[in-house]
């Protein structure tokens, strides 16, 4: 009896639980005007960031340079290969229709104009992207065909070399070796199988090659790669656990070449293991013990290095003696290496350097903020008027009256746009993430850069850090709630809460073994309803504005094409969107690793509408490409995914999926936001922000209606 009555309880329970969700459901308004289902992307930008501080204005990573017959070709990480034939004044991109846009090499020939492009970045860091193959156009950059798909998929490029003596030999470099191609790039060799992160020819002799090789230090072929031996002339050995490693060789001497190379030693991984000179073409190498650590991020302790993301040098093609090293800073030496000065505390010039080639108006750098020259007369100048190649990290902000962005930017900080000027402002350097706009009027900004929750009062011009105790990871995810916005949730390990605009701080999650947040999102028109998501695939709700939380993820989230379980630390919540009208019907997008950098099966769920048996997560991923979803929007007409293969949408009343908007280059997306309007923001990873404009309404329903207002997020 007492069974019956449990079971007749338990039911009750359940049936009263799906009322008060309906009704719930019911009472939400709409947050958002419906979305635009057609028309063309258009681009807002940055191109570039104004005024940053320390180094003008920037655009983007850039991996790769090259010139001929007065162009100047820029590789950038996830933005394609774009070309300028004005020293700068503009840029066009060559590449938006490729398959990919991540870009680690290029070599051009001047006639005919001869184009490679390998994709698949050499940086070797967190948001890098693999390669699909090589690229090549004969014609300028105006078609491409994709080469070497199966030598080159899943791996990086360093360099591409042309031989100078016959148009169809080309050599590529990267983390398999040496691949070597007689045909153009249709068929390729492997002929060294170490990784390979420089490679080089010895000028005046195109049989010879020099290639810098990770844990082996410099291998040397003086016969088109067939054969290689190791220099040990002085240069560190095997045991010394060589990293990364660079070249450069005197163009108008070949006797005297540089070398650097970082360490993988765990006291300070890829800091400098040294900079060596050879005067005699290799046979025996001096370290240059007066070299500043270039490697290494300052005032970091305990130290902190990347030489295994950004490590180059470059020789003057007229003085041997004149050595420029780029590392998180660029070195100058017009002595050999006795002496050095640090550029990037002389000029406005963005650290990160990846790129360096002399030209005849000087040396360009390409850097995480764009493409730099450092001229005859000794003047810096950054070359990023048009050049749209910024990366977007989630989340977009719209400010509530909807005339303010704020987005965050791969190493160009906080940013704000102003949709009067159509203007993108540098608020804060580093590395930018989430953002808001908290209470206040004007409201205040809040932005994550490098980890640290920063708060603006004054539109921008003086921050503060109101800094949660979220642990050594920093802060990751936040969100303010949309109806008090004086309440804050920060996310780290754990979910913390503030009601004094970050002024106290409370832990409101006890997760185990949640790993870092990886997003909070407000449902939109509830006021109460919250969800967050972890890097372990976990999501948990709070149904009190943050205060208390309960798990509400599946045991695993299954698909028809792999598995991702929570406590899987290869399962990554990317994000959480909830329908406007129905704060339980929840969106969540789950990827293997962040960013995918390959191509992967897409996981997208929802937990229907509330009923009984809420939550029951069903896989509706349905006809995505296979891409990873990194951004969800709901608006009240459609679902929004943006993925590593372009942007889509799907109706709420089933899971077929269309592409979103026509023009939109081939690039990876991020975030979506919406402003007022019912304008859709995307977010891309290497083509900066693009708006969908709103349908236009007859003239029968302007103005007139509900008063329109920005989404919860």
């Amino acid at each position: 009896m007492l069974r019956r009555i449990s079971a007749w309880l338990a039911g009750l329970a359940l049936i009263l639980a799906a009322a008060t969700l309906a009704l719930s459901a019911l009472s939400a308004p709409a947050a958002s005007p419906p979305m635009p289902v057609g028309g063309s992307w258009r681009s807002i930008g940055p191109a570039p960031v104004l005024h940053d501080p320390y180094a003008g204005n920037e655009s983007g990573r850039v991996d790769a340079l090259a010139a001929a017959d007065g162009s100047l070709f820029a590789g950038s990480a996830g933005g394609g290969v774009w070309v300028t034939s004005d020293e700068g004044k503009t840029w066009r991109p060559l590449s938006d229709r490729t398959p990919d846009m991540a870009i680690g090499a290029l070599a051009v020939q001047a006639k005919p104009e001869v184009i490679y492009a390998g994709t698949g970045e050499n940086d070797d860091c967190g948001d890098c992207f693999f390669s699909d193959g090589i690229l090549r156009s004969a014609n300028g950059g105006r078609t491409w065909q994709l080469l070497g798909e199966k030598v080159f998929y899943g791996h990086y490029l360093s360099s591409i070399l042309l031989d100078p003596t016959d148009p169809q030999r080309l050599f590529a470099a990267g983390d398999f070796g040496v691949e070597r191609s007689g045909d153009g790039g249709r068929t390729w060799h492997l002929v060294l199988g170490d990784p390979t992160t420089d490679l080089s020819w010895l000028p005046g002799n195109p049989r010879r090659l020099l290639a810098g090789v990770e844990g082996v230090g410099v291998e040397v072929s003086s016969d088109l790669g067939r054969t290689w031996r190791v220099l040990a002339g002085g240069l560190p050995h095997k045991e010394s656990r060589i990293g990364r490693v660079a070249l450069a060789v005197a163009p108008s001497d070949p006797s005297t070449m540089y070398v650097s190379m970082a360490t993988l030693n765990r006291r300070c991984t890829d800091c400098l293991l040294g900079l060596y000179v050879s005067r005699d073409g290799g046979a025996t190498f001096q370290k240059l013990t007066h070299t500043p650590d270039f490697l290494r991020e300052p005032n970091t302790s305990p130290p902190q290095a990347q030489g295994d993301y950004d490590q180059v040098l470059a020789v003057s093609p007229q003085n041997p003696q004149e050595v420029f090293a780029g590392g998180v800073e660029l070195l100058a030496s017009t002595d050999g290496g006795a002496r050095w000065t640090d550029l990037t505390q002389t000029f406005y010039l963005h650290t990160d350097q990846h790129a360096l080639l002399f030209g005849a108006q000087g040396l360009y750098i390409g850097n995480d903020g764009g493409v730099y020259r450092l001229t005859p007369q000794h003047t810096m100048q950054d070359l990023n008027t048009n050049l749209s190649i910024t990366q977007v990290y989630p989340a977009m902000a719209v400010s509530p009256g909807g005339h303010r962005v704020l987005a965050g930017f791969q190493d160009n900080g906080t940013a704000v746009y102003n949709l009067h000027t159509g203007r993108w402002t540098s608020l804060i350097g580093g590395d930018g993430g989430w953002n808001a706009f908290g209470a206040g009027k004007p409201p205040r900004m809040l932005g994550e850069v490098d980890g640290a929750l920063q708060r603006s009062g004054t539109s921008g011009r003086r921050w503060g850090s109101p800094q949660p105790p979220v642990g050594p990871l920093g802060v990751g995810a936040f969100a303010v709630d949309p109806r008090h916005r004086n309440v804050l949730l920060a996310g780290g390990q754990q979910i913390w809460r503030s009601t004094a605009d970050g002024g106290r701080w409370r832990r409101v999650t006890h997760v185990r073994g949640g790993g870092p947040v990886t997003v909070i999102a407000f449902a939109p028109g509830s006021g109460r309803i919250v969800y967050a998501g972890w890097q372990n695939g976990q999501v948990a709700l709070s149904e009190n504005t943050g205060r208390t939380w309960r798990l509400i993820s599946p045991t695993s989230w299954t698909t028809p094409c792999a598995f991702a379980g929570p406590g899987d630390a290869d399962a990554y919540v990317t994000d959480i969107a909830a329908e406007p009208g129905d704060p339980y019907r929840a969106f969540v997008s789950v990827a293997f690793g962040m960013p995918q950098s390959l191509p992967d099966c897409p996981f997208v769920f929802e937990t229907p509408a509330a009923n009984a048996s809420w939550p029951s997560w069903t896989d509706i991923s349905g006809t995505l490409p296979s891409f990873s979803a990194l951004g969800l929007f709901v608006a009240s007409n459609g679902l929004v995914a943006a993925t590593g293969g372009g942007v889509f949408w799907s109706p709420l009343a089933d899971a077929g999926w269309r592409p979103l908007g026509t023009a939109l280059p081939n690039v990876q997306t991020t975030t979506v936001a919406q402003l007022p309007s019912g304008t859709l923001l995307l977010g891309t990873y290497g083509r900066g922000v693009w708006e969908l404009p709103a349908a236009r309404k007859p003239a029968s329903q302007r103005p007139g209606g509900l008063r329109q207002v920005p989404s919860g997020r």
